[in-house]
């Protein structure tokens, strides 16, 4: 498999319009329906453009995914990195990620649903692309309110509720909705760590800003 390395021919805008163009092939026809030929012809990139390292849906649609989710997770660390404390970093880091995936509701549906589907490695990368919010819930464990013995996947669970919730909406057709969903979405990465008292007062404040 590719490693994503992008042609030196290719810049910048050129690779963005690209992998758009074929996560939402991806999101619209399916893995066998997806089309790299076309992907290419609607952004308006040539074979030779494209390059050895990208040859190839498959080598194409692990690269878009990388960069697609590379991004969540960059704007999220930006979010999250004001000085406030950990409940309020962690609700400007959701409020980013759900505004991102808001804004493109066919690459979250490829994201969500379609890429985990292509087959287990990619439903590997898609694990590996949630535990990397495990980092930013872990500070949680230091609070008053944590219970003295979290299970040590208790990161990854709340990750894993969240999402439930995010596929849901977007499965619905509401994905351009899923702004909205912040203050339930906050509730469930919170609740392990502050238990449900804080963590619905939490939710109570991030619906009042909405």
């Amino acid at each position: 498999m590719s490693d994503g390395t992008l042609s030196a021919e290719m810049g910048s805008v050129e690779r963005e319009r690209l992998f758009e163009a074929i996560l939402v092939e991806l999101g619209e026809r399916g893995y066998e329906g997806v089309s790299l030929e076309r992907a290419l012809a609607r952004c308006g990139i040539s074979d030779e453009e494209l390059g050895a390292d990208l040859a190839g849906k498959d080598a194409c649609l692990f690269a878009a995914y990388d960069e697609l989710t590379g991004r969540l997770i960059g704007h999220a660390t930006a979010a999250c990195d004001a000085e406030a404390e950990w409940p309020e970093r962690i609700r400007a880091g959701l409020q980013r990620v759900l505004e991102e995936l808001a804004a493109q509701p066919e690459m979250a549906r490829a994201m969500a649903r379609s890429f985990p589907a292509i087959r287990p490695a990619a439903y590997r990368r898609h694990l590996a692309f949630l535990e990397a919010f495990t980092p930013f819930l872990r500070e949680g464990r230091e609070f008053p309110q944590t219970a003295p013995q979290l299970p040590a996947e208790v990161e990854m669970l709340a990750v894993g509720a969240a999402e439930t919730i995010v596929v849901e909406e977007i499965d619905a057709g509401r994905a351009k909705q899923l702004p909205s969903m912040l203050p339930s979405i906050l509730f469930s990465l919170l609740v392990p760590f502050l238990g449900p008292d804080a963590a619905w007062a939490a939710m109570l404040s991030a619906q009042a800003r909405l």
